[in-house]
């Protein structure tokens, strides 16, 4: 199976699973945004296509890599972050046939990235490689598929528009890591010096109520004369 090939049988998964014609699911070359006194270059995006209702719309693109060996790696992820950017994409899916490392699939999830490993259910080596010709491709799949059997497998790795939810369709450990979080995190309470109480200020502290040191009680009042003077006369 060559790369065109492959792009043609991701074409018909992404095709089935929105409920799309083949047709609605685009390759397209798009211009970047241009800049004043920049050189203009393209991105060539393998899959596209759009969904939504009369309120929202959604776009997405996808990369469809086929591979005899190597896994999809970390850079392979961020690169198509950056064309999702660039192309002003809602979502973005990776879609091959042999694996993520541990660092593309970190990378997808901080990214929310969706990863996905579609293969071939046929044996693909009966496919002319030297056949690009993507319409006559599709006929090709066509005849291996049938109402209940489609010419793919798939395996969800991330369901990135589901964030929360593994590979299994289980909720994550979501819990833990809130409580985690609550922890590590400056709270507006833990994050500010605590005023002390005005008992704790006044404990004979500078600007607190007096406690009977220096200056006395604060109160002035009659009290023995100084010098030791005589009591008045009685009259």
């Amino acid at each position: 199976m060559n790369s065109i090939q492959y792009e043609e049988l991701c074409r018909l998964f992404i095709a089935d699973k929105f409920k799309l014609s083949v047709e609605e699911v685009q390759s397209l070359r798009i211009q970047n945004p241009k800049r004043p006194d920049l050189p203009e270059y393209h991105h060539q995006i393998d899959l596209r296509w759009e969904d939504g209702n009369e309120l929202t719309e959604n776009k997405y693109i996808a990369n469809a890599k086929w591979r005899s060996s190597a896994k999809i790696e970390q850079g392979d992820v961020l690169l198509l972050q950056k064309v999702k950017e660039k192309v002003a994409a809602n979502k973005a899916v990776m879609i091959t046939n042999i694996g993520f490392t541990e660092g593309a699939e970190a990378a997808a999830k901080d990214e929310g990235i969706a990863l996905h490993i579609v293969r071939p259910d046929f044996d693909h080596a009966i496919l002319d490689l030297g056949l690009k010709d993507r319409k006559a491709i599709q006929t090709q799949f066509q005849k291996f598929s049938t109402t209940d059997k489609r010419p793919y497998t798939y395996k969800i790795v991330h369901r990135a528009f589901d964030l929360g939810i593994d590979v299994e369709g289980q909720s994550s450990d979501s819990g833990n890591m809130v409580t985690d979080l609550k922890a590590k995190v400056p709270t507006y309470s833990n994050r500010m010096t605590q005023p002390r109480s005005y008992t704790q200020k006044g404990q004979g502290g500078r600007g607190g109520p007096p406690t009977g040191g220096r200056g006395g009680s604060g109160k002035k009042g009659p009290g023995p004369s100084k010098g030791g003077g005589k009591p008045p006369r009685k009259r």
